[in-house]
C-alpha cells in the first residue's frame, strides 16, 4: 500500500511506500530507545548516500541533459530510514530571463529551480503548449518515457540490494543493544 504522495509549490516531490512490514519496520524503530536510534541514524546515513552517488550515475548516463542539474539538488537527510530527496528550490543549471539594462548587460537572471526539471528529466517530453500559452517542443530532448531515465532505473537496480543491507544493520543494532 502506497500513501499518497505529495507536492509542494516548490517542485519538490516525495513519495512515502509503506506495506505492512515497513509499517512494523517503523513501529520498532519507535521503540528503540533514543540513543540505539542515534545509531541507527548513523548506520543508515551512508546508505543514503551510497544511493544518493547511484541516482547521479544514473543521472549522468541519461539522455535527458537535466537530469544531472536535477541529481545536484539530491540531499540525504539524516534518518533512521534510508532517504534521499531530489528537487526542491535548488536553482540549477544556466540563468534565464532577467531584465537589460541601458549598457546591454542583463540583471536579476535567475536558474530554474530542480523541481521544476525533475519530472521532465525523468520521464522524458513531448510537444504540446505550457500554461502560458506558447508551443513547445522537445524540451527535454529524449522523447516520452513512461518507464522513467534515471531515477526508476537506479531505484530498481539498487534498492534491493541496499534494503538487504539494512535489514542486517537493523538486526546487529537491536542485537548489539540486547533488545532481542
Amino acid at each position: 500500500m502506497a500513501t499518497a504522495a505529495t507536492e509542494s509549490s516548490t517542485g519538490k516531490f516525495a513519495i512515502t511506500v509503506e506495506p505492512y512490514e515497513l509499517r512494523k519496520l517503523i513501529s520498532l524503530l519507535n521503540a528503540l530507545p533514543k540513543d540505539t536510534q542515534q545509531i541507527v541514524r548513523d548506520r543508515a546515513q551512508p546508505m543514503s548516500a551510497r544511493l544518493k552517488g547511484q541516482l547521479m550515475q544514473f543521472a549522468d548516463a541519461s539522455p535527458t541533459p537535466q537530469a544531472k542539474l536535477v541529481a545536484e539538488s539530491a540531499l540525504t537527510p539524516r534518518d533512521r530510514l534510508i532517504r534521499v530527496d531530489l528537487g526542491g528550490a535548488k536553482k540549477v543549471g544556466r540563468k534565464y530571463g532577467g531584465e537589460t539594462r541601458k549598457n546591454g548587460s542583463k540583471v536579476k537572471q535567475q536558474a530554474a529551480p530542480a523541481g521544476a526539471l525533475l519530472w521532465g528529466s525523468e520521464w522524458g517530453s513531448h510537444t504540446g503548449v505550457d500554461r502560458a500559452g506558447r508551443k513547445y517542443t522537445n524540451r527535454f530532448v529524449a522523447p516520452y518515457n513512461n518507464k522513467g531515465y534515471w531515477i526508476n532505473k537506479a531505484i530498481d537496480w539498487y534498492v534491493p540490494k541496499v534494503a538487504d543491507e539494512y535489514v542486517v544493520m537493523i538486526k546487529e543494532v537491536i542485537k548489539e543493544a540486547g533488545l532481542d
